[in-house]
């Protein structure tokens, strides 16, 4: 398997292009399809203030990278879950500190006193609907006290397509108060090359 741009040894295939990449031309190819999609789709201007929610996945943390590569002014914000993030709660520090970025982050239990089962009790809805819920009204507060015209998420495609098969299904509109707008550029990528760019 050889990168279609060099012809040196290629690490994946992008099938829907009928090609495969090395790492450097992958990485290229996945800065170029999100400068595409925020051009596209309008997401953001080259001035704004972007807000990135980032949980400390591979997604999140691959659209932040890209966003700073890009020229954005570019900030994160973690969201501490308690149990539910252990794992990741490293990983968005850690990023931030190697490349020298802004990290936003709160703590549910610390700056707020509550956590997911409490909250999941409250709101009468299951765990990942209080969590999420939880989570949009703490980024568009952090956005709105921050001044950001942007909130980003990771979401990719694959993350898209569950939500809307989700809305139809159960007939229930997101819609999003915050003064700033979200923003998905990596809405075009598949899992897969969210994955890869991380």
């Amino acid at each position: 398997m050889k990168c279609r741009v060099c012809r040196g040894p290629a690490v994946n295939d992008v099938r829907r292009h009928n090609a495969n990449f090395c790492p450097k031309h992958f990485l290229k190819l996945c800065r170029y399809q999100t400068a595409k999609a925020v051009k596209q789709f309008s997401m953001l201007d080259s001035g704004d203030r972007v807000l990135v929610a980032v949980n400390g996945g591979k997604d999140s943390i691959a659209v932040w990278d890209i966003l700073i590569i890009l020229g954005y002014d570019a900030e994160g914000f973690y969201v501490g879950l308690g149990d539910y993030s252990d794992t990741s709660e490293s990983y968005a520090p850690a990023f931030a500190a190697t490349r020298g970025l802004r990290l936003h982050t709160e703590d549910l239990r610390r700056d707020h006193g509550f956590d997911m089962p409490n909250v999941s009790r409250a709101a009468k809805r299951a765990q990942c609907s209080a969590c999420g819920l939880s989570k949009r009204h703490l980024f568009d507060e952090a956005a709105r006290r921050g001044g950001y015209d942007a909130i980003v998420t990771g979401h990719n495609l694959h993350d898209e397509a569950a939500v809307l098969m989700g809305n139809v299904l159960t007939c229930t509109p997101t819609t999003s108060p915050a003064r700033c707008h979200y923003s998905l550029p990596a809405r075009v990528a598949r899992k897969r090359r969210s994955r890869l760019c991380a």
